[in-house]
């Protein structure tokens, strides 16, 4: 996979069974879009369930809504410039009198610079990650905090669904600004995840992903994430979860994904670096060694299954050798996929201020070793499932060419030709593959 930000905008995903497009002449319209990470994805669907509440309609451009909600994304120092452009797009469109009203939420609207951006881009409601409630006193709705809470579910009816058991971040990683906008580890109590879980799959939910920063993490009244990953998996039809931290990963969840049929195999497990003396500058815990070690106990539970990583190239103070660790890390562990990231300093955090910056050049090399070898050992990978029939999960529904995205239970993204809808299974035999995707014939049966 390639370098992959987390900061590009997603259109809205209609995860309820209202419609969306262009409304009536006489409802009040919103544009909801989201930056960053799945986390972000998730807290849309739930200030859906709110603009839903307050009787308006989605509409997927700008022009078209009375009321843009952009949910923002803080990890990368572009992210704050890409919706500076949105933000000024809106403006004209004010101007205009196409656009009645702006919200900004999400990681930005925590962070200090959110005051400018309001005074700057004359923006109506700024909320952080905490306060999203607040929103529902913004589109007509009661104040209520008990109601708007990180326990809100989100729309139901949709095929698949995000659920989040945590917010915050205890960790204070070196480069990384999530502590800063998301705040300190917060768990949900068992009870109320498994509740959600059960409603979202009696409204015809079939795939469940478990979201958390450091998902891992979670522990409420003595039971630990294994805990509630195997309750899940005895309540949804099929169970993802991330994004998980090697510190907080225990071999009896990496058993787990292998021994449970509803679990999928696939297990993103973050590393940044295959060097020990990176790796205690970033803070990150744990030492290369004891990654490899969690990676052999996944690989012995489920062989089949898939593995990505996120590996960031360039940190400060970072040298040559600390490179080649990396990539000796990279070929031992033989990962599926990773994503990628040049070092970008980030406002606020240690690293922004730290000595021995990487020259632009350097890490731009860096960065293709890494993704090279990355891609080199994810294609002789998936070579090895051509000529195998597979079950495969349908995310996304056939495109103009016929073919749909799935997924199979190996975590493994399948290109197949069938217009089933999404949200279903069909078998079909593996006909080629590259390093990111494998593709497959006409359904069997």
């Amino acid at each position: 996979m390639s370098s992959t930000t987390r900061s590009t905008p997603r259109a809205p995903i209609q995860l309820s069974s209202k419609p969306a497009g262009r409304a009536s002449p006489e409802s009040r319209t919103a544009c909801i879009r989201t930056f960053g990470c799945q986390m972000n994805v998730h807290d849309s669907d739930r200030i859906r369930r709110m603009i839903q509440d307050a009787g308006y309609a989605e509409v997927q451009h700008y022009e078209d809504a009375d009321l843009v909600i952009l949910n923002t994304c803080y990890v990368r120092e572009n992210a704050v410039d890409r919706v500076k452009g949105h933000l000024g797009e809106l403006n004209r469109l004010r101007r205009e009198g196409r656009v009645k009203k702006v919200a900004l939420t999400g990681c930005i609207g925590a962070a200090e610079e959110s005051a400018t951006l309001k005074q700057t881009y004359n923006i109506d409601l700024v909320l952080g990650t905490h306060n999203t409630y607040e929103l529902a006193e913004f589109v007509g709705l009661p104040t209520m905090r008990e109601t708007y809470t990180p326990e809100l579910p989100g729309t139901e009816g949709g095929h698949n669904a995000f659920v989040t058991i945590m917010t915050g971040c205890n960790y204070q990683c070196s480069y990384c600004i999530v502590p800063t906008v998301r705040g300190r580890m917060l768990c949900r109590p068992m009870g109320s995840v498994i509740g959600e879980v059960e409603r979202l799959v009696a409204g015809g939910t079939g795939y469940v992903t478990l979201l958390g920063q450091t998902v891992d993490a979670w522990r409420h009244e003595g039971k630990r994430f294994c805990d509630l990953l195997e309750a899940v998996s005895e309540s949804a039809p099929r169970v993802w979860f991330t994004t998980s931290h090697p510190s907080n990963m225990e071999d009896r969840t990496l058993r787990a994904i292998g021994e449970r049929d509803t679990i999928v195999k696939r297990l993103h497990l973050p590393v940044q670096s295959g060097s020990d003396r990176m790796l205690k500058v970033m803070h990150r815990g744990y030492k290369a060694e004891r990654y490899r070690r969690k990676i052999e106990v996944f690989r012995e539970a489920a062989p089949d299954g898939t593995l990505s990583t996120d590996i960031i190239v360039g940190h400060p103070g970072e040298t040559e050798e600390d490179h080649e660790q990396t990539l000796e890390l990279v070929e031992d562990c033989a990962f599926d996929a990773a994503y990628i990231f040049k070092f970008s300093p980030r406002r606020g955090t240690e690293a922004a201020a730290l000595p021995g910056a990487v020259p632009d050049a350097v890490v731009q090399r860096r960065f293709l070793e890494v993704l090279r070898q990355i891609e080199q050992n994810a294609f002789a990978r998936n070579q090895r499932k051509v000529g195998g029939v597979e079950e495969i999960y349908i995310r996304h529904g056939s495109t103009e060419d016929g073919k749909a995205i799935g997924e199979t239970w190996s975590g493994h993204a399948v290109h197949v030709k069938t217009d089933v809808a999404p949200g279903n299974y069909v078998k079909a035999r593996i006909e080629g593959a590259g390093p990111h995707v494998l593709y497959a014939g006409e359904p069997s049966g």
